[in-house]
């Protein structure tokens, strides 16, 4: 099981990478990377499991766990971009709900997300090799 999860991050962070960058360049398909990569990445991520179970660790493991959702809720905003331009002509709505959805599915708010996903990643990943280097 170890050598599946190591495969699968290994997988998924190259995948997460490659659709991160692809997006920039409005490339079609890099949503589906990126999607890809995130859903192996976080499982493997989720699966891993630490020898040591103090309060730290799991504190930590609670920081990737809100790290992964993240990066998942960052791939969901990578797909709002055609439902933007949706609801910039669509006027059935009513006014307030199409506004928040409007400045929810701008072209760029998955980066923001990703921003999230990143900081937690890194330090809960510093931490817990620190952590367990420790014991």
């Amino acid at each position: 099981m170890e050598k599946i999860t190591d495969a699968l991050l290994k997988v998924g962070g190259v995948l997460l990478l490659l659709g991160a960058a692809a997006m920039i360049t409005r490339w079609s398909f890099a949503p589906y990377i990126y999607c890809a990569g995130a859903v192996m990445f976080c499982f493997a991520q989720m699966a891993t499991e630490y020898p040591s179970d103090t309060l730290t660790i799991r504190r930590l493991r609670g920081q990737l766990f809100i790290a992964n959702f993240f990066l998942l809720l960052t791939g969901v905003l990578m797909f709002a971009a055609p439902l933007h331009a949706q609801l910039l002509v669509n006027h059935t709505l009513p006014e307030g709900i199409r506004s928040f959805l409007i400045s929810l599915t701008r072209r760029n708010s998955w980066i923001g997300t990703l921003c999230i996903a990143a900081l937690f990643e890194l330090y809960a990943s510093f931490r817990l090799d620190h952590e367990l280097s420790k014991e």
